[in-house]
């Protein structure tokens, strides 16, 4: 997940995304569409580029479903919406996570570097209950806006 591309530097500007992600090296990207009945919001196939930029490419291949919530939603909301989503597939879900890493992806900043999100029982029970991982990833804010930063 890159960072949003309309951020600016703002104390006050927090935001957060989660999406669903499955990754493995033989993983092709059609086949858990049809198996979940999702259409990806990105994926991408071992060994191609990783940008138009580098010649860097991708070390395995990945499927992807983000949440529709805004950038300014809550990151408990976004899951909830995953959550929506994945439950009925439960089955599909349990059968892919034995041959593939299947996590929540989430990713959380503020302008400021301070702040977090929370979930109650109910949405801790629901994750637990697909039986995959939950990965936070935390983007401090841009250099010029931490009061750490050498002048």
């Amino acid at each position: 997940m890159a960072v949003p591309e309309n951020t600016h530097v703002d104390d006050n500007r927090k935001w957060s995304r989660a999406s669903l992600r499955i990754l493995g090296e033989t993983l092709q990207p059609d086949q858990i569409g049809a198996a979940l009945g999702l259409v990806a919001t990105r994926s991408h196939i071992k060994g191609e580029p990783r940008s138009k930029k580098h010649k860097a490419v991708w070390r395995e291949s990945a499927w992807l479903l983000q949440s529709a919530l805004g950038d300014e939603s809550d990151l408990a909301d976004h899951l909830k919406w995953l959550l929506d989503k994945l439950e009925p597939k439960l089955d599909v879900i349990t059968e892919l996570s034995k041959k593939y890493k299947v996590d929540l992806f989430c990713a959380f900043s503020s302008g400021n570097g301070q702040g977090g999100f929370g979930l109650d029982s109910a949405t801790l029970k629901r994750i637990a209950g697909l039986g995959i991982g939950l990965c936070l990833d935390l983007y401090p804010p841009p250099i010029e806006n931490n009061d750490m930063a050498p002048e």
